[in-house]
């Protein structure tokens, strides 16, 4: 259990301009996490889980091992959809969660539906929706990382990254399921084309990325690095991932070759996606 959080604006300023304030692109990076097993208590009901609390507590305990600083791990009655969903326009509180951090992870269910035009969308049903007006989070919903436009005011996002262990997190058309997300922001997005399994052979997962990906010295390619870690000598999961860039050809070089050394989030407009996928 939490409660909202209350704040000043001069202090909240204070924290986000800190947060850009990088001393190397190499350095450590700031991080957060949040996992559903149980929905007892909670306004959205969903089927409990067993392995997600693991992948979220392994993920937390390998990337402090490499010396990235937590700022938040929230789980069950404490993981607020609101938490990832903009401040601005939709009630959320991103601008004091999920949007002050370099990378954002979550383990729980995830959903495709489609939005009123027939394109693919992806929801997650969280413990609570504090504000940001249903316990579900809709990804139509969040502007992460952004640094420019209408939402970067009054509180600029820092989110660069996420990774969402759920099923169908990146799914079979990822550009409609992001694109609001990422255009002005975040630079990638890792999960799951498909289901993804709730297993003891998969919940090391998110932190087997994060000893490749995250290390300090000669560190993977997000994309490598979650390809091999979704392998699996039981569970067929497929892993996929999705980058944007200025153009078609910058996308798909990001969505390859995107490292934890590079700067983001990305300070322009990104209107073009690229995206791959593994099965493991």
């Amino acid at each position: 259990m939490r409660t909202v959080e209350s704040i000043s604006f001069s202090t909240l300023v204070s924290l986000l301009w800190a947060t850009l304030l990088w001393t190397s692109p190499a350095g450590a990076i700031t991080y957060g996490c949040e996992y559903m097993t149980t929905w007892s208590g909670c306004t959205c009901s969903q089927n409990s889980l067993s392995y997600t609390d693991n992948q979220a507590n392994y993920f937390d305990s390998k990337m402090s091992s490499l010396g990235h600083t937590r700022k938040f791990k929230y789980g069950n009655q404490g993981a607020w959809a609101a938490d990832v969903t903009e401040d601005r326009d939709f009630g959320g509180y991103d601008g004091w969660y999920g949007d002050t951090v370099d990378m954002y992870m979550y383990s729980g269910h995830g959903g495709a539906g489609t939005d009123a035009y027939g394109n693919q969308t992806f929801l997650v049903p969280y413990c609570s929706f504090n504000g940001s007006g249903s316990c579900y989070f809709y990804a139509d919903n969040a502007r992460l990382g952004e640094k420019v436009g209408w939402y970067a005011s009054p509180y600029p996002g820092n989110l660069r990254y996420s990774m969402w262990c759920t099923c169908h997190s990146v799914d079979t058309d990822p550009m409609h399921q992001w694109d609001q997300t990422m255009s002005t922001g975040m630079d990638y997005v890792m999960g799951y084309r498909g289901t993804s399994a709730d297993s003891w052979t998969t919940d090391e997962v998110p932190e087997d990325w994060a000893s490749k990906a995250m290390r300090s010295s000669n560190p993977d390619t997000f994309k490598g690095a979650w390809f091999w870690a979704i392998e699996d000598w039981w569970v067929d999961d497929v892993g996929s991932v999705i980058a944007n860039g200025d153009n078609e050809s910058d996308a798909i070089y990001r969505r390859d070759h995107y490292k934890r050394t590079w700067y983001g989030p990305h300070t322009d407009y990104h209107y073009w996606y690229a995206w791959a996928w593994h099965e493991g």
